[in-house]
């Protein structure tokens, strides 16, 4: 098995992917998140401002918030599922 990573628009398009699957040794929050970096250097850009996950990146695990930096700890097993979602701000 392996973990689910989707990818919602605009990420979806930074990423040049709907989903990827990560071997289940990336087991924690931030082992994930580092390899989403290396595997899609966009996604600093457009996810993070100053170190901090934007606020208008949202994150859930099997159905829940994620916070970063404060769950880099959590771990993440098989099958479970991360969405990466950013919602369009402005006025």
């Amino acid at each position: 098995m392996a973990i689910i990573v989707e990818f919602i628009e605009p990420l979806k398009k930074a990423t040049g992917t709907a989903m990827v699957e990560l071997d289940s040794s990336y087991n924690t929050f931030e082992k994930v998140m580092l390899e989403l970096l290396r595997l899609y250097p966009k996604l600093e850009n457009e996810m993070f401002d100053d170190g901090l996950i934007h606020f208008t990146c949202y994150i859930l695990l099997n159905g829940k918030h994620l916070a970063w930096p404060g769950d880099k700890d959590k771990v993440l097993r098989d099958g479970d599922n991360l969405i990466f979602m950013a919602f369009l701000a402005g006025g």
